[in-house]
């Protein structure tokens, strides 16, 4: 099953007359309106190859794969917008035009209506006793559209906000993540975590999920793509904040407590620093070593936060407490995590003569601690933990980060507690302490382009087990359309290159984890030419708008502005034609410098600013627009600069000549 066609008769401000788009399917089709019905003429695809972009061999194909193109604010995404409004059940979804869309099943003959805003539509089959005959619209199989963008574009739809449940854009995703923010974990003031830890928080699950996925860890493709070695585990990074050199705004009722629990720290750090020294040569006790010394420098980052905290802005120096006359043998006698642990149940704040509150309990940082030891215990080679980082399993990376978040949560309500008057509480509410705990998928960082990819994988990923595999909320369907709006933005273009063939070999193997094995296909909005070198030319609709006033048009095959060569082809012509790019294929900036010189070369009478055109021809990098600009220069100034324009690329040729043969 593929999305054959569609007509649309008038759309709100894109177009402004009738409209065919192409899918690229076994036929090519044009419609025909005669009163309310519809009559449909086709004609074969010669360059249809069944199963051509199917490059795996599971029961989930992908049926088809097409590109829309076009300038910025031709409608790409109001295309994909208008595709996905008929695949929307709820009552606030209106169409956005009339149209028609076909599908076409490999074991019928004739396409199937999808969807039908006229009459009756009829095909015409050019036969003598039945000239034309009714189309149905009764499908084997139902499809359904997935939406993904990955960039945040502060896009306000009001066809598909709150009603499209397979949108996973960026900008649905980040509204998801934050939905219950303002009522959930927040701390005794009523203010909720910072925004941007939770969307890292959420997003880091995701990426743990889906890489510690069996889809990830029986399936090679993924290691090819990321160049994974070995079994993946998350790795948290514990980075904290420079030791302070001076305490101006601590309490000076927690100054010393805290540099005595520093200095427990680095007594106890020194200690096993030099046992490391006389046991290279031991794994099991080198292990251990590093065990023990991460377990210290967490602490020392926790306490780092504290002091960051409140020196930021403290003007309540004599509101701190700690009992340290009632402890002080018991603190004195204590190592690094008791003395710790001793701080987070007897610091506080004096909010009265007679009333403390604790700086934050001893329940979150206990459990923080715990969590945090427990999976260092837990490490199984000495590879695995540094003084710094921790490799650790899926689970044990979920539970540190979410009890991070709690801790983060209390710690950042340091100086709210100081507040009666709660319309004060607003100027702190940005006074906060970010993450200490880093996760990072990899041993390695990611480049941009691995780490968009990863993002796109991990947002379908959790978007189909949270919704269609494991919880079921969502009836499955047979058929789905992927609708991929620019997913490729940020990609270097070593990436671009990867992009088709990435995702044709890796997104049938999400979709065949689900029971029913639904078909697939592909749509794709791109702005990159790359892309479009890996799409046979019928796989691509163009969209012509030549400026904000006109309408827009979708270019027919018959169009004489339709580019002609997509697949394999050369990339030059691929972006001079394919994305309306008028006058040159060089920036503005440079074509205006050239063309000011070229006017200036070709007034005979201006013999002034001659050594800056000069100057504007040796920043020429085109060896023969170069040259032939030298040789008008030559021409009107009666010199020869052309000779030095050669010599000059004469130099550049040697010199690379020297490196091939090197």
């Amino acid at each position: 099953m593929r999305l054959a066609a569609i007509y649309i008769e008038e759309h709100e401000y894109l177009f402004n007359e009738p409209q065919t788009i192409n899918f690229a399917g076994r036929y090519f089709y044009k419609f025909l309106k005669d009163a309310n019905d519809i009559t449909v003429s086709r004609e074969e695809n010669k360059n249809f190859i069944p199963n051509f972009f199917n490059l795996t061999n599971l029961e989930t194909k992908v049926t088809n794969i097409t590109a829309i193109v076009g300038q910025n604010g031709a409608g790409k995404s109001t295309l994909l917008d208008i595709i996905r409004s008929e695949f929307i059940q709820h009552e606030y979804a209106l169409p956005q035009s009339k149209s028609i869309f076909l599908m076409e099943v490999d074991d019928h003959a004739n396409p199937l209506v999808l969807r039908n805003d006229f009459g009756k539509v009829y095909l015409n089959t050019n036969s003598k006793k039945s000239p034309k005959t009714e189309l149905k619209g009764e499908l084997p199989k139902t499809p359904q559209t997935i939406y993904y963008s990955p960039h945040y574009d502060y896009k306000f739809n009001p066809n598909f906000d709150d009603v499209d449940n397979h949108d996973i854009s960026f900008d649905r995703l980040v509204e998801k993540d934050l939905e219950d923010l303002n009522n959930k974990d927040t701390n005794e003031g009523g203010f909720p975590y910072s925004v941007s830890q939770e969307l890292l928080f959420k997003n880091s699950l995701r990426q743990i999920q889906f890489l510690s996925s069996d889809l990830v860890k029986k399936q090679e493709i993924f290691s090819n793509i990321f160049h994974l070695q070995g079994h993946y585990d998350p790795i948290l990074h514990f980075r904290g904040y420079k030791e302070n050199e001076t305490e101006w705004n601590t309490p000076y009722q927690l100054r010393h407590i805290l540099k005595l629990i520093n200095d427990k720290v680095k007594n106890e750090i020194d200690e096993w620093y030099l046992i490391r020294e006389f046991h290279e040569d031991s794994v099991t006790n080198q292990l251990e070593i590093n065990q023990y010394i991460l377990k210290r420098k967490v602490i020392r980052c926790i306490v780092s936060l504290l002091y960051h905290q409140m020196e930021r802005e403290n003007s309540f120096l004599q509101k701190g407490h700690f009992p340290y006359d009632e402890l002080e043998e018991e603190v004195e006698k204590a190592d690094a995590y008791s003395a710790f642990l001793l701080f987070a149940r007897h610091s506080g704040v004096k909010m009265s003569s007679d009333r403390i509150t604790n700086v934050f309990s001893q329940s979150v940082l206990e459990a923080l601690l715990n969590g945090i030891y427990r999976a260092i215990e837990n490490a199984d080679d000495e590879h695995s933990v540094t003084n710094e980082s921790l490799k650790t399993t899926t689970n044990d990376a979920i539970e540190i980060l979410s009890l991070q978040r709690i801790f983060l949560n209390e710690l950042n309500s340091y100086h709210i507690k100081f507040y009666s008057n709660r319309e004060e509480l607003v100027i702190e509410d940005n006074r906060r302490i970010e993450e200490f705990i880093n996760y990072m998928p990899f041993s390695r960082r990611m480049s941009s382009g691995e780490n968009s990819l990863l993002n796109f994988f991990s947002r379908i990923y959790d978007f189909l087990h949270s919704n269609l595999k494991e919880l079921k909320f969502r009836k499955l369907k047979d058929h789905y359309i992927l609708l991929l709006d620019e997913g490729d933005l940020t990609f270097h273009l070593s990436w671009k290159k990867k992009y088709i063939k990435a995702i044709l070999k890796t997104i049938p193997y999400f979709f065949n984890e689900l029971e029913n094995k639904p078909s697939l296909e592909i749509i794709l909005t791109t702005h990159d030419p790359i892309t479009l070198s890996d799409l046979p030319n019928p796989n691509v609709i163009y969209i012509e708008r030549p400026d904000y006033d006109s309408a827009s048009k979708i270019l027919d095959f018959n169009d004489a502005k339709r580019p002609l060569k997509t697949f394999g082809a050369n990339i030059s012509n691929l972006i001079a034609d394919s994305f309306f790019i008028e006058n040159s294929l060089i920036g503005d900036f440079a074509f205006e410098k050239i063309q000011e010189t070229i006017a200036w070369l070709n007034d005979k009478k201006n013999m002034k600013n001659g050594e800056y055109h000069k100057s504007v021809i040796r920043l020429i990098d085109e060896p023969i627009v170069q040259r032939k600009l030298a040789e008008m220069f030559d021409d009107k100034m009666q010199v020869n600069f052309q000779l030095n324009v050669i010599d000059e690329q004469i130099n550049r040729l040697e010199e690379l000549r020297k490196k091939l043969n090197s």
